[in-house]
């Protein structure tokens, strides 16, 4: 499946659940082209195959003091809300990465055993992956294929298997998930997304993939996980975020509210739900102006309808929030927002 290009990038993956905002270190970067050590759900792999090269450890982010050139490609978003299901664990069996450029797809790595990551592990912290491949050129998609036999989730002490949807993709209330087409069978999925991934008319150099947990992952009546991938992909160069909170008029926290962000052409930049506490952080956005628009009541790509707790009657289904302005490489705080 590998495929070597004379001149590249050493490439890492970097896989997480909640937000990727974590500094990178030192790491003694990959060689080899391919890498099949099986490591521990959530940590780094150790030694990969090949001629006397080591993984990528201790990778955190994606970005930073990694060597130039390199492609980052980090995957990741908040815990999400499935029910009343109490998760813990979300198990990804990561088979290849691709990239793809006006239809040619270039593998960047493969695994001969599935390597598989909890996205929820190391306190929210982004698990590294390292890639030994060699690339360089342009992108326009990028791809993770997905073993659906080592994919699952731990709920309520049970892991239960997560079944893929293929085909067209499903939309959330405003349309999160167009943007993401799940192909294959029972076996091998793949997820493919777009994304603006230039940067000064040159490929970016990292990237990060929101794997959207929220919209994405839903329960159906036969108590089944049923997963509408959902992502987003901006260059790492170019992405921010929004931190906020949302209270009811009592003061007390609104919790699984969704937040929405809306570009200028009312088009989903991305959501996200808030937690116990009412807060929120919503990352992988690119730069630019955005409208806020909050959910008390919402369904997502996967199909779920999702009910605020806590919510002000008087406030009804949604509510305008405030237009922020995303800068790059920072976070926009917007404070306390009255549901």
């Amino acid at each position: 499946m590998n495929r070597i290009l004379s001149i590249g990038a050493v490439v890492a993956l970097i896989v997480a659940l909640s937000g990727c905002s974590g500094s990178s270190g030192p790491a003694s970067l990959p060689t080899t082209v391919n890498a099949s050590a099986q490591a521990p759900v959530g940590t780094a792999p150790a030694a990969a195959t090949g001629t006397g090269s080591k993984k990528t450890q201790g990778v955190l982010g994606g970005v930073g003091n990694l060597l130039a050139g390199v492609l980052a490609i980090a995957l990741g978003d908040a815990p999400p809300v499935i029910g009343n299901l109490n998760v813990s664990s979300v198990n990804l069996g990561i088979d290849a990465v691709n990239v793809v450029y006006q239809g040619q797809v270039t593998t960047l790595a493969s695994y001969s055993t599935p390597y598989v990551v909890n996205v929820m592990a190391n306190g929210g912290q982004p698990a590294s992956i390292g890639i030994g491949q060699l690339y360089s050129g342009n992108y326009d998609h990028i791809q993770f294929v997905v073993d659906t036999a080592t994919s699952n989730i731990v709920a309520n002490g049970a892991t239960m298997p997560i079944s893929f949807q293929v085909g067209a993709p499903s939309q959330s209330s405003v349309g999160a998930g167009s943007g993401t087409t799940t192909t294959g069978n029972s076996t091998t999925i793949t997820m493919t997304v777009g994304g603006a991934f230039m940067i000064g008319g040159n490929p970016a150099a990292a990237v990060m993939a929101d794997f959207n947990a929220v919209e994405s992952l839903n329960q159906n009546s036969s108590g089944q996980i049923v997963a509408q991938p959902t992502l987003f992909a901006v260059a790492t160069a170019n992405s921010g975020q929004v931190d906020g909170q949302i209270l009811n008029a009592n003061g007390q926290p609104v919790t699984n509210a969704i937040v929405v962000a809306l570009n200028s052409h009312g088009r989903v930049a991305n959501t996200v739900n808030t937690d116990a506490n009412g807060n929120f952080d919503l990352h992988t956005i690119n730069a630019g102006s955005y409208q806020l628009v909050i959910y008390n009541n919402y369904t997502t790509a996967s199909g779920q309808n999702i009910v605020a707790s806590g919510a002000d009657a008087s406030q009804g289904a949604s509510f305008q929030g405030p237009s922020v302005t995303v800068t790059a490489g920072n976070t926009t705080q917007v404070g306390t927002l009255n549901d």
